[in-house]
């Protein structure tokens, strides 16, 4: 039924693979306390969440209704996004060792998120890119950074501000203030203009 979130690994043995669907597209898939074992994820869900696993490939083949994927307090896992497959968001928090593996950086990964990480890498065509280094930052994973793919297979890497509670870079905040400041200043135009209307009558 829609809106219900389903749940794998918790009775998962070490060394298996376990093929999961999503009963509908907008299920989300959690995968929870999984250890040694691989996970293929073989239809669209909403989103995909890992936590709390240790040591687990999980392979994507279709991409999630929302674009969103995370891993939360998790050592040694390896997410597979297949060619085709597309995140706009990929969020990890609290986690050691994750590599994305995919075909082609830039149509496949939008951004990055990372809080708290060490050793979070990007795999393509066998060309590794290390994410959780930043120069200027002694103990990167202490902090909140995003990074963007760039055409020629690097990455672009910013630290995140809080903006009224809000994730967002300094480019991002740059940009919305200015939208901000054009809306203020044609809202004033248009109450000037009604105000001299008033005058006339």
């Amino acid at each position: 039924s829609s809106g219900i979130n389903a749940e794998y690994g918790q009775d998962l043995e070490p060394g298996t693979t376990e093929e999961v669907s999503s009963r509908c597209p907008n299920e989300s898939i959690y995968i929870l306390n999984c250890k040694d074992c691989t996970v293929n994820i073989n239809n669209r869900t909403a989103k995909i969440s890992a936590e709390n696993c240790t040591n687990v490939t999980i392979r994507v083949k279709l991409s999630p209704l929302t674009s969103f994927c995370e891993i939360l307090n998790s050592d040694t896992v390896h997410l597979h996004l297949e060619e085709g497959v597309s995140i706009s968001t990929m969020m990890v928090d609290q986690a050691d060792n994750i590599t994305i593996h995919v075909v082609n950086s830039q149509e496949q990964l939008e951004k990055v998120w990372w809080h708290k990480v060490s050793n979070v890498q990007v795999e393509c065509g066998g060309v590794y890119h290390l994410l959780d280094k930043v120069e200027g930052h002694n103990k990167i994973q202490i902090f909140q950074h995003v990074c963007k793919p760039l055409p020629d297979g690097t990455f672009s890497k910013e630290p995140v501000l809080r903006e009224n509670g809000y994730p967002t870079t300094e480019a991002e905040k740059v940009a919305h203030d200015a939208i901000q400041r054009e809306y203020e200043r044609k809202m004033a135009e248009m109450l000037l203009k009604e105000i001299k209307l008033e005058k006339k009558k």
